[in-house]
């Protein structure tokens, strides 16, 4: 078994015992208890640049999940003592979508400046895989983007293949934006709802801290197989099956 396997399985066992005791010791710190008040009261106080900043960080911050889409949900619906409105859904969507997309170019330049660290002959076998697949590759940072699948493992290998920065942004910014918006009008159509879910949510459940896990797992796995999969074995199969296709 290879090195790189082995810490793949500790760093698995090690999540897996920190998500069951988390079940059975209530005293248990998680990381979500202690950043979702805080992050509320940003959000609350400074409105739509409160959106950003905690859009930003929810992107930024692989080791402390932070629910930037609920915040954003909030702001879309929350009203005023008189009943109007306080934020425009697609402005909260707009700025909550930069700050997201500036937080998770992050995990480009980590995996930019991690290069150095992965064999050069992989790097390379990676970087010619995305140039035979110019287009799906920013077809899927957008499809990521615009999902809340977590979308760590290609914007890491994408800044470690030194793939242009901007054809990374811009899907990204185009997807997170929809997203955020999205969710703001989700929260403007709920907005009854909104109260109720402002006192009910709860940053030391089960879902949160299943999310806090899946969070660093798909750190954990964006590396494993930067670093495991033979890109130079894909690019020839690749390179056989269009040979293959091609007429004679």
């Amino acid at each position: 078994m290879r090195k790189l396997d082995r810490l793949l399985i500790i760093s698995l066992i090690a999540l897996a015992v920190y998500f069951v005791l988390s079940l059975f010791v209530a005293d248990l710190a998680s990381p979500s208890i202690m950043v979702y008040d805080w992050i509320l009261e940003v959000s609350l106080v400074f409105g739509y640049f409160g959106a950003f900043i905690v859009a930003f960080l929810g992107n930024i911050t692989y080791l402390v999940p932070i629910p930037y889409m609920i915040i954003t949900f909030i702001l879309g619906g929350l009203t005023s003592t008189t009943g109007q409105f306080l934020f425009d859904p697609v402005i909260v969507g707009l700025i909550a979508g930069l700050g997201a997309t500036i937080g998770e170019m992050t995990g480009y330049l980590l995996g930019y400046g991690g290069s150095r660290f992965i064999d050069e002959e992989q790097r390379n076998a990676f970087s010619k895989y995305i140039d035979m697949h110019p287009r799906a590759t920013p077809l899927l940072v957008w499809f990521l983007a615009i999902s809340p699948l977590p979308d760590d493992f290609v914007i890491l290998p994408l800044g470690a293949a030194k793939y242009p920065w901007w054809k990374v942004a811009i899907p990204q910014f185009i997807g997170k934006t929809m997203f955020m918006i999205l969710a703001a009008w989700l929260g403007r159509i709920s907005f009854e709802t909104i109260g109720t879910f402002m006192t009910t949510y709860d940053p030391t459940s089960i879902a949160t801290r299943g999310i806090e896990v899946l969070a660093l797992l798909s750190l954990i796995v964006a590396l494993y197989l930067m670093l495991r999969i033979d890109w130079q074995k894909m690019i020839t199969i690749n390179g056989d099956e269009e040979v293959a296709s091609t007429p004679e």
